[in-house]
């Protein structure tokens, strides 16, 4: 009797832990989805009210705008106009009491006013009326901002004469922002004289000189042969377009100081050249005689005998060629054996960076040319074993001033040593 007295006391004790297990788990579970989902919907909730709170801001600052707006159509006697704007203020804000206010005041005013086709009648020829004074008093951008306004209420009022006026507008607001130094801002507005009247010359042409601007601007620092490109482009059609002629002196002298320091000197000349042909500065004279002694000491380079990389060596003659240069330069010469006789079939290559290696072999009198283009550089040339790809000589550095410019013809000769 006493064991089964035992096992009876335990069997209640095992049936009640269980249902306190489940509860247990139960909560933990309900516990672990709490934190999760506030984990995830506290910062969500957050970013709601934070959002929220940014939308109101904007659109109170929003109503403050066009509630300044409305007062100043009040001090212009606009007062249709004037209630527009401030019922546009209470749509972003209506706890704005000072726009309530205003609609309120305004409400005896304009309530006669008749139907409100007649409203924007009246509204469009005040808008007209003011615009063309704008226009007479070369106000071009509150010109814009009226006929503008007037076009999006009344699209078909005086359209001939309202798009006359902001044509007018337009350009002769560019031309004031190029006055003024801000060639995007005119760019834009001479585009839109185009979306106007697409064929008309002088707005195309004042749109093209902001685009030159804006191009040889965009190229400056990193590709300073497009930003000469641009700038002297524009020069040559407005040498007094903004501050073109000191853009341009500048990129001449920062690219002539670039080329030097890469030791092409006789590019380094040709640009500084072309910075004083704009002004005369001592700055710029000094470095363009520094670096024309060494462009002359290049092209005057006396034979020199080399080492090579194979069985041969070659001395080397650089010279200028005395032709007209029409966008179109070379390098030329020919390649003797040691005792001055013609070399055939001998490659002559150049290469230079950005370049691959371009050759040409050499006719039945030992002569080559290499054809280069209107782009200034610094070219390396080589003589080439027979496979036509292995040095057998030292590269000879050739500075090539561009093909429009004096000294685009060089001549190099070669003669093997003993």
């Amino acid at each position: 009797m006493q064991n089964d007295n035992y096992w009876d006391d335990e069997l209640p004790s095992q049936a009640s832990r269980a249902p306190n297990r489940f509860w247990l788990t139960l909560f933990l579970f309900v516990a672990l989805l709490a934190c999760v989902g506030g984990a995830l919907l506290v910062p969500s909730g957050l970013g709601l009210f934070v959002g929220y709170q940014e939308l109101q801001t904007q659109n109170h600052e929003a109503a403050i705008t066009h509630f300044n707006r409305g007062l100043g159509y009040l001090a212009e006697e606009y007062p249709e106009l004037a209630r527009t704007e401030f019922e546009i203020a209470v749509r972003y804000d209506n706890t704005f009491e000072p726009a309530q206010q205003k609609l309120r005041e305004l409400q005896g005013v304009v309530a006669g006013a008749g139907t409100p086709v007649a409203q924007d009648d009246r509204v469009a020829a005040a808008l007209f009326d003011e615009a063309q004074g704008l226009v007479t008093q070369k106000q071009w951008s509150d010109a814009i901002t009226r006929l503008e306004q007037l076009r999006t209420l009344k699209s078909d009022y005086r359209k001939a004469q309202v798009s006359d006026l902001l044509f007018q507008a337009y350009v002769g607001g560019g031309k004031a922002a190029v006055a003024s130094g801000q060639i995007e801002l005119a760019r834009e507005r001479f585009e839109s004289a185009l979306t106007l009247r697409a064929g008309d010359a002088d707005a195309l042409k004042q749109r093209d000189l902001a685009v030159l601007y804006l191009d040889g601007q965009q190229a400056v620092g990193y590709n300073w042969q497009t930003a000469i490109q641009k700038f002297s482009a524009l020069y040559q059609q407005d040498p007094n377009y903004d501050d073109i002629k000191k853009r341009l002196f500048d990129a001449y002298v920062q690219y002539g100081d670039l080329s030097a320091k890469q030791n092409a000197s006789c590019l380094a000349a040709r640009e500084y050249d072309g910075a004083l042909a704009l002004l005369n500065d001592p700055a710029v004279t000094q470095k363009r005689a520094q670096v024309m002694t060494l462009c002359k000491q290049v092209v005057g380079a006396t034979p020199t005998a080399v080492s090579v990389t194979g069985n041969e060596s070659y001395t080397w003659r650089v010279y200028a060629i005395d032709k007209p240069c029409g966008g179109i330069g070379d390098v030329s010469g020919v390649v003797n054996d040691a005792l001055g006789r013609p070399l055939a079939n001998v490659t002559v290559g150049y290469y230079a960076d950005g370049v691959l290696l371009t050759t040409k072999r050499t006719d039945a009198k030992g002569q080559y040319q290499l054809v280069w283009g209107k782009d200034a550089g610094l070219f390396h040339l080589v003589i080439l074993g027979a496979d036509g790809k292995t040095p057998v000589s030292l590269q000879v550095d050739v500075t090539y001033p561009g093909g429009n410019v004096l000294g685009c013809h060089i001549g190099v000769d070669w003669q093997r040593a003993q």
